[in-house]
């Protein structure tokens, strides 16, 4: 049977129709800030989290609390971020995460000193040779202490303290500007290097999986922030979730 030319007309015009509206619809319930929510949910399964982002999807803020990382519980970690556009439905499946997502982003991460003390007592004694470890921290730094068992022909317990700060490099948040006494004697370079190989990084930045920037570290005897300065966005749509 062959159409006629008015025939083919309605015809284009009712399916271009019904495709925009499918898109439309789609598109309207493709919410930039839920996918990144579930993204976040997967990778950190945190205790709850916030998502806010700009209509379309451009810009995005995230807050999410009490993650783990490398071992350490994270009393929370934000970003603020722009994104590499509006993503499409592939970016449900597993193959594709937030580094498919976030082009650039600034963060923050909070950790709470007790929470610090709870992974060297429960994590250190077994994987690093030191036991008992406790750290106070202060606005200039930390201090550690502990005992270390050494292994050279006989097993040596050695009681062991530490001074130094906290800070990021390109892999992770490391010990720096660090010394290490035993018996109130300060050790030379070879042992400290030795030391702070077995302990750095404290958390690998490959563990966050998306670009971020940090750029300092504040202490203090409660908390310890790193942070690049993100910032909630003025207004937006937002997400949330809790467990």
């Amino acid at each position: 049977m062959r159409l006629s030319r008015k025939a083919v007309i309605v015809f284009v015009i009712m399916f271009t129709t019904l495709l925009f509206a499918a898109v439309t619809s789609y598109a309207s319930t493709v919410r930039v800030e839920e996918m990144v929510g579930k993204l976040l949910v997967r990778e950190f399964n945190p205790d709850s989290i916030y998502v806010q982002a700009t209509n379309g999807g451009s810009f995005l803020y995230a807050k999410a609390s009490g993650i783990v990382l490398e071992g350490v519980r994270v009393d929370n970690i934000s970003i603020s971020a722009m994104m590499k556009g509006m993503p499409d439905e592939a970016h449900t499946q597993d193959k594709y995460g937030l580094s498919d997502m976030i082009y650039m982003s600034r963060g923050e991460i909070v950790l709470l000193t007790k929470d610090i003390n709870d992974y060297f007592m429960k994590t250190m004694d077994t994987i690093k040779g030191f036991k008992n470890l406790k750290c106070v921290f202060t606005k200039d730094g930390f201090k550690i202490s502990g005992v270390y068992t050494a292994k050279f022909i006989f097993t040596f317990n050695i009681k062991l303290s530490a001074t130094g700060k906290i800070g990021v490099k390109e892999d992770g948040l490391h010990l720096v500007d660090t010394a290490f006494f035993i018996d109130g004697i300060k050790q030379p370079d070879m042992i400290t290097k030795r030391l702070l190989a077995e302990i750095n990084p404290l958390i690998k930045r490959k563990k966050i999986p998306f670009p971020v920037r940090f750029d300092e570290v504040q202490m203090s005897s409660e908390k310890i922030v790193i942070t690049g300065k993100p910032r909630p966005l003025d207004s937006g749509s937002t997400w949330k979730y809790t467990k």
